[in-house]
């Protein structure tokens, strides 16, 4: 759904909207062509979730598959995913979920890392995913803010995940110029092609 183009993205999402339950479709794909993952994240995805995504995967699959929940030190923990990275390549996914705070401004050393991580995009695909929070300014078009600020946008192809406002089930993905409508299903989200 998302084309990675040799950027790294970020995933920024209104609560509920589903960044994890999208970075779990990329994983199953990922898998599913012979890639491997790491998922790094702050806390666990919720285990049935993470089971009904990916169902389809073998025992070989989940192999390819490296989990570190860094819990409040991402910046703490960003050598040993790098380290995990050695040998990525186009075909294998860094996920790093919810890699600051979901409340507050994002602290100064997780930024940091955020862009040093965002180094190994040129050989392999990278997604942080993050809360958005709402705009009191006025400023965004959506009502939602990121978080990292110019920082992380000058560094990350940056993604919005919103709720449709009228439409129960459907998502909204919005980048630089692209707009994609999704539906929540159990797999995941899937596009709706128009």
């Amino acid at each position: 759904m998302i084309d990675f183009e040799g950027e790294a993205v970020h995933i920024s999402a209104s609560p509920g909207a589903g960044k994890t339950t999208l970075c779990l479709g990329i994983v199953s794909d990922t898998i599913l062509n012979r890639g491997r993952v790491i998922w790094a994240c702050r806390k666990m995805p919720d285990p049935d979730r993470f089971r009904e995504i990916l169902h389809d995967i073998d025992e070989q699959g989940l192999m390819r598959i490296s989990i570190l929940n860094f819990s409040s030190d991402f910046a703490g923990n960003l050598d040993l995913i790098l380290r995990g990275t050695e040998d990525f390549g186009r075909d294998d996914v860094v996920v790093v979920d919810d890699w600051c705070e979901n409340h507050g401004r994002a602290r100064k050393d997780d930024i940091s890392a955020a862009k040093k991580l965002s180094s190994i995009a040129h050989k392999t695909n990278l997604i942080i995913t993050s809360s958005s929070y709402e705009d009191a300014s006025g400023i965004s078009d959506s009502g939602w803010m990121t978080r990292g600020g110019k920082q992380i946008e000058s560094t990350y192809a940056t993604f919005l995940l919103l709720k449709h406002p009228k439409k129960d089930g459907i998502r909204i993905i919005s980048g630089e110029d692209v707009v994609i409508l999704a539906r929540m299903t159990k797999k995941g989200l899937e596009k709706i092609v128009s």
